[in-house]
C-alpha cells in the first residue's frame, strides 16, 4: 500500500498510475497505518520498483510504502 502527505498527492499518483496501466485500487487508509491522509493506494507489490521510478516524476515530497507479512507491518519512506 502507498500513503501520502495529502489526498491531493494520492489522487495525482492514482491518476498517473492508472493512465499507465497499473492495476491499483484507492481505499480508505487504515488507522493503524496512518492518520495523515484519508486515502491509500493498494497495488501489487511486484510493481514497487516501477513506482519508485514514477515517484521521481511526480511533484510530491514523499510517499510511504506499507507491506505486511507474517512478522507484521513494515513501513518505508520514499523521498
Amino acid at each position: 500500500m502507498l500513503t501520502f502527505e495529502s489526498v491531493n498527492h494520492t489522487m495525482m499518483t492514482e491518476s498517473k498510475l492508472k493512465s499507465d496501466g497499473f492495476e491499483i485500487k484507492t481505499i480508505p487508509t487504515p488507522r493503524e497505518i496512518s492518520n495523515s491522509c484519508g486515502l491509500t493506494i493498494r497495488m501489487d507489490m511486484d510493481d514497487l520498483e516501477k513506482v519508485r521510478e514514477y515517484k521521481k516524476t511526480l511533484p510530491i515530497a514523499y510517499m510511504w510504502v506499507y507491506t505486511s507479512d507474517s512478522n507484521g507491518n513494515k513501513a518505508e519512506k520514499i523521498d
